[in-house]
């Protein structure tokens, strides 16, 4: 089958067990140079870009191309998303810190005051004593709280050292106090910047970084889902799908004997793995724009098909168009439409479903896919052209010869 622009002098019409399925096949595109191959790999599928990717693909090379620093900015992203939430836990201990220590501060001036206001009792008490009494002895009958007689030589010692200890009292409180004080005052002014800090983070970087992380990683998503699996020029969601689609069917119909190759021989002559005219797979597996083909309005070569789906899938509410990656037209999509990616819809334009579909198709067609011949049957069931069967086969073993490349 020709490609979408050339479909109109060479397309042709898929006769298939009653069913009316024409499939406009897109020719297969030139590719574009690969750029250098970069290290980044298939994410596993905690990485949260992926999530189901099928196991035999985590770690496998990657060649995302210019895509690749939608990946990287992610990462960035992400590591600074993850600094400003070890600068705000630290912050958070920083404030009941200097909340702690405030506290301690303020015990110790309470102390300090209450041993100044003491000694300063005391002395005024002790110059009350003096000027009324006379003489250091009654500073030591203060300090001594006693009327006995003592040695007078002894009382005067007592009462200047008496004296000589107050004032050092007085001193030490005074300087502990303002210690505590300047202290204290110095940890208000740092928690006031702490608290501004935390105001700024909380309230404007952070939820910018979780914005940023969010949107960064859908475009990391479908980077990584567009990403060329190396060896084999498949993009990772694309061969996802038909990894997926053999699982699914090993379950529903063991005995097709379907393979994740003989899907991919299709889907790189129907559109290039979902790539046709610059078409891209989103991280979901949809595709972005959609790949419509001609319409089937009778043209020399081309089938004549009226509308059946009122324009819904192929956007033409006179004639009907192939649709999606698989090329399905809509009235055959309505006989095998199927959920590939458990979104709860069944789409032709997202890949999992398309492929899925496409499986049970050729189930149906050959029975089993078990040699050539049947493939062949299977094929030609899907397009009703020696030529198009050939091509598909050719493809689908050279695909199977390759394998699956190891994870890195």
């Amino acid at each position: 089958m020709t490609g979408l622009v050339r479909a109109r002098r060479a397309a042709t019409v898929v006769v298939a067990a009653g069913l009316t399925l024409l499939l406009v096949t897109p020719a297969i595109a030139q590719e574009a140079p690969v750029p250098a191959p970069t290290p980044p790999t298939a994410p596993a599928e905690g990485a949260g870009l992926l999530p189901g990717l099928d196991p035999r693909l985590v770690g496998v090379p990657l060649e995302y191309g210019p895509s690749g620093a939608d990946v990287q900015a992610l990462k960035d992203a992400e590591a600074q998303l993850a600094a400003l939430i070890a600068e705000q836990g630290a912050l958070h201990a920083r404030r009941a810190d200097i909340d702690a220590r405030i506290v301690v501060l303020d015990e110790i001036q309470r102390q300090a005051v209450a041993e100044l206001e003491q000694a300063e009792a005391d002395r005024r008490r002790l110059t009350a004593l003096v000027y009324s009494k006379g003489g250091t002895a009654w500073q030591a009958a203060a300090l001594l709280q006693t009327d006995d007689v003592m040695e007078a030589e002894r009382v005067s010692q007592l009462g200047e050292d008496f004296s000589t200890a107050l004032r050092a009292a007085i001193v030490r409180a005074k300087a502990a106090r303002r210690r505590a004080s300047d202290e204290a005052a110095r940890l208000a002014l740092e928690r006031v910047t702490v608290e501004e800090r935390v105001a700024q983070v909380e309230l404007v970087e952070l939820p910018a970084a979780h914005k940023a992380v969010a949107s960064l990683r859908v475009q990391a998503a479908s980077s990584v889902a567009g990403g060329v699996v190396s060896g084999l020029g498949i993009p990772l969601a694309a061969l996802d799908a038909y990894l997926r689609t053999e699982g699914i069917l090993l379950f529903e119909r063991g005995g097709c004997g379907l393979q994740w190759w003989m899907l991919a021989g299709i889907g790189r002559v129907e559109s290039n793995h979902g790539r046709y005219g610059g078409t891209q797979l989103v991280a979901n597996g949809d595709t972005s724009p959609r790949i419509i083909g001609i319409a089937l309005d009778g043209a020399p070569g081309v089938a004549a098909i009226g509308d059946t789906d009122g324009g819904l899938l192929d956007g033409d509410a006179v004639w009907d168009r192939a649709v999606g990656p698989m090329q399905f037209i809509p009235s055959t999509w309505r006989r095998y439409a199927a959920d590939g990616n458990g979104d709860g819809r069944s789409d032709p334009h997202n890949v999992y479903d398309a492929a899925l579909a496409a499986g049970r198709y050729l189930c149906a067609a050959a029975g089993h896919l078990g040699d050539d011949a049947s493939l062949i049957r299977a094929y030609l069931a899907y397009n009703h052209s020696d030529a198009y069967a050939a091509k598909v086969l050719y493809l689908a073993r050279e695909y199977q010869a390759r394998g699956l490349p190891r994870p890195l």
